[in-house]
């Protein structure tokens, strides 16, 4: 089974994979912070902030734990308070990348997300180099499911993009996803949509981890996020 423009390496991928960098600014939980005051200092939401360091209850911040802090450059003061419960339900849920709307103009897409975490890097380009997909950061561990029933092309190590897997759909639609902690898939296999393929990682060139997410048609690279299906 062959997908167009076969170059370097499975499905035209390019020896030299450039990842917008993962900025691993950690804070320190002290006495009278909270979730929704740490995220509200750093200028991100409660939501994202969770999402990047696995925590499912706000409440459960204890005094000296680290949060990543995804996008940020440097650390910034937290004011202290009471014990945050004033915050809980006060105001929309913010959203995570895998749930904010669609950017306007973009197409709905067709494909399901494979993983809820934080968008940082986009499609495109960083400076003069390539872009082919989009990255989000999710805890080391964290399931990555397909995006739609195919079959696997790839499964394995490919430099710069680490433990690799590459699923072929009905269209000539191929999905990539990169820097896996590990794989449950095997080259040849079916899949079903929202199977659990491999789990988030940071092998090959990144920063931290994170799922690096592409889309190809006819061998080349689309923008993710116009393939995509709304947030549920």
């Amino acid at each position: 089974m062959t997908v167009g423009c076969v170059t370097a390496g499975p499905v035209g991928l390019s020896s030299r994979h450039v990842e917008p960098e993962l900025v691993a600014v950690k804070h320190r939980v002290e006495p009278g912070q909270t979730l929704f005051r740490i995220a509200r200092a750093y200028g991100v939401s409660p939501d994202d902030l969770a999402a990047a360091n696995g925590i499912s209850d706000p409440r459960s911040l204890a005094i000296g734990q680290e949060l990543v802090i995804p996008g940020a450059t440097g650390l910034r003061p937290v004011p202290a308070g009471g014990d945050g419960s004033e915050e809980v339900g006060a105001g929309p849920t913010p959203r995570t990348a895998a749930s904010r709307p669609r950017p306007a103009g973009s197409a709905t897409g067709t494909l399901d997300w494979p993983l809820r975490g934080v968008l940082y890097g986009k499609f495109g380009k960083k400076g003069a180099e390539p872009h082919d997909g989009i990255d989000l950061a999710a805890p080391e561990g964290s399931p990555i499911k397909t995006a739609a029933p195919g079959t696997v092309l790839f499964a394995g190590e490919q430099k710069g993009y680490g433990l690799l897997a590459i699923i072929e759909h009905e269209g000539g639609v191929v999905t990539l996803y990169a820097h896996n902690h590990d794989l449950r898939v095997k080259e040849g296999q079916k899949v079903q949509a929202g199977q659990v393929i491999a789990t988030v990682g940071e092998s090959g060139r990144t920063s931290g981890p994170h799922l690096h997410f592409e889309v190809r048609r006819g061998g080349a690279p689309v923008d993710p996020l116009g393939e995509l299906k709304p947030a549920p």
